[in-house]
């Protein structure tokens, strides 16, 4: 574990500030054992449920074309700016550091910071990044680590809204083109999840000061300070742009998946499309690393569901996968162990005074 230095987040040093605690995270007993069952669900669908002729599938694989498949990884990766843009006006509006957004760090900071969010979530148990995302923000904003973590939740509440207003755009899309197949199971679980997150921010605000005062003494500070962090994240100017930048950056990975699609040279509805990319993301919230097993057999059986056979749902999904996460842990596991060594090599060798 690295020292703790002048500007790390009071409290969040043990959170993850080095590569060597992450490494102790992937490895641990939880993280293997989710890799575990979800590999063992997804080697059970693809031998017992999927009827899969493998020389196609790879036949398809083979087949993709390079210019699409990396107009979709570009595509991709323009989403990290909007978020970090979307981040930066939330943390703004929360006003993180108390200087009205002086010291809150630049988009594309923070579109790296969401990056590295992404990677730890990819390759650890229970979303870690998100703790990960808070702690990196309170350091670089020289803020208190639970307001900065209230932004992420905050942030994740407007994603799955956006998410929300997207799939049942998807679902009247697919009606309107007679497509009688609409997964009610997608529907029904963004209604659940939006309305989970938004009674929380209810009960946070109605109920918040009694829960802190229940904590012991040593943990109310933090409490009130991530409920003023998520609950100061919304206002009624600030929501506006805020749900756009999220919606922009969700039409962008709905792009990347059609342009997935494209270069295998499977044809396939948008609204289907739009369906497809925003179950992927709702599935990866499973809290195996990067949603591993239940992603992939989920994907398959709601394509297979739309109307494409069962090689043509594996070759898509498997090659989609291949952007949305094996490259999140690639680039972002680069970009995570560059960035702690500059920290670190910054921390032991600070300014002159």
């Amino acid at each position: 574990m690295t020292p703790q230095t002048p500007n790390t987040p009071h409290g969040a040093e043990e959170i993850m500030p080095s590569a060597a605690t992450l490494r102790r995270r992937v490895l641990s007993l939880p993280t293997l054992s989710a890799i575990a069952i979800g590999g063992s669900l997804l080697v059970f669908a693809l031998v017992r449920i999927f009827d899969l002729n493998w020389s196609e599938v790879w036949s398809n694989i083979r087949s993709v074309d390079p210019i699409k498949y990396l107009l979709a990884i570009v595509l991709y990766y323009l989403s990290f700016w909007f978020r970090g843009l979307r981040w930066r006006l939330i943390a703004t509006t929360a006003n993180i550091g108390g200087r009205n957004g002086v010291g809150i760090p630049r988009t594309l900071t923070l579109s790296g910071i969401i990056l590295m969010g992404w990677f730890a979530n990819s390759v650890a148990f229970l979303r870690l990044g998100d703790a990960y995302r808070g702690w990196a923000l309170a350091r670089e904003s020289q803020s208190d680590f639970p307001s900065s973590l209230g932004t992420v939740l905050a942030e994740r509440v407007q994603d799955m809204a956006a998410v929300l207003i997207l799939i049942l755009s998807a679902a009247i899309w697919l009606i309107l083109e007679g497509d009688s197949k609409v997964p009610g199971w997608v529907v029904f679980a963004a209604f659940a999840l939006v309305g989970s997150l938004i009674l929380t921010l209810i009960m946070m605000r109605v109920t918040g000061s009694k829960v802190a005062n229940t904590l012991p003494h040593r943990f109310q500070n933090a409490f009130l300070n991530f409920q003023k962090g998520t609950l100061g994240s919304f206002s009624s100017k600030g929501l506006p742009p805020q749900i756009t930048l999220g919606i922009i950056g969700w039409l962008l990975e709905i792009a990347r998946f059609y342009f997935v699609a494209d270069a295998i040279g499977i044809e396939i509805s948008f609204g289907i499309v739009m369906f497809a990319a925003l179950a992927n993301a709702m599935l990866t919230t499973i809290p195996t690393p990067g949603g591993f097993g239940f992603v992939e057999g989920g994907m398959i059986g709601l394509l297979i569901l739309f109307g494409l056979n069962d090689n043509e749902a594996l070759s898509l999904v498997a090659v989609d996968r291949t952007i949305s996460w094996i490259s999140v842990v690639f680039c972002g596991g680069l970009l995570f162990v560059a960035w702690h060594a500059i920290k670190a090599k910054n921390s032991s060798n600070p300014p002159p005074q």
